[in-house]
């Protein structure tokens, strides 16, 4: 068992190495090629391209897009890019495949939830309320760091649904009804049967 620990020990470390060794290199490229994007422009105008770079600079199209994508980063997304809080490398895979709308949010659910960056490229939100339901799953998912926070989440969740009950249906869409019925029953049933675990 001890010796089983101390590989895991050593299989981390490595993790941490290859994440340091991503965020240095991601960063000495970013650097150079946003210069190099930027002088292209110059001297080619508007028919300059990210593929054009990527052609003379001979990295592949992805590549340099991704790392380009540091270019959507906010003053807070480069404090804690330059903190060490996060990995240029990852914020280059977030902002490759998101709008800078709500960048912030993302950013500290990353950090909070230290989210691989397979996960920031499943990561699927259009609005902060869809940012929040990820961070609640992330959190049912690991288990909440305080028992306090997990109460909290469930009495403020139960309010809200409560209040709702109290709302005349005439002011829902009769189109909806049948779809919101099935949710209701479905979720009393979990609620039942989460009940019964305590």
């Amino acid at each position: 068992m001890e010796n089983k620990n101390k590989l895991i020990l050593a299989y981390n470390k490595l993790k941490v190495e290859l994440d340091n060794q991503r965020h240095s290199e991601t960063l000495k490229k970013y650097y150079i090629l946003s210069k190099a994007y930027k002088l292209g422009k110059k001297i080619y105008g508007q028919k300059f391209s990210i593929i054009k770079l990527s052609i003379d600079f001979q990295i592949p199209f992805t590549t340099c897009k991704r790392i380009l994508s540091l270019d959507k980063a906010n003053i807070n997304t480069w404090k804690k890019i330059k903190s060490g809080k996060i990995s240029s490398f990852k914020v280059a895979q977030l902002l490759l495949h998101k709008n800078t709308t709500y960048q912030d949010e993302f950013i500290d659910l990353i950090i909070e939830k230290n989210l691989s960056t397979y996960e920031i490229s499943k990561l699927r939100a259009r609005s902060l309320k869809d940012i929040q339901k990820l961070r609640l799953r992330k959190a049912v998912e690991e288990g909440f760091v305080r028992k306090e926070s997990a109460y909290c989440a469930w009495i403020r969740t139960l309010e809200r649904v409560e209040d709702l009950c109290s709302l005349d249906k005439n002011n829902l869409p009769k189109n909806k009804l049948s779809i919101l019925k099935n949710k209701l029953n479905y979720v009393k049933n979990k609620i039942e049967e989460y009940g019964r675990t305590i």
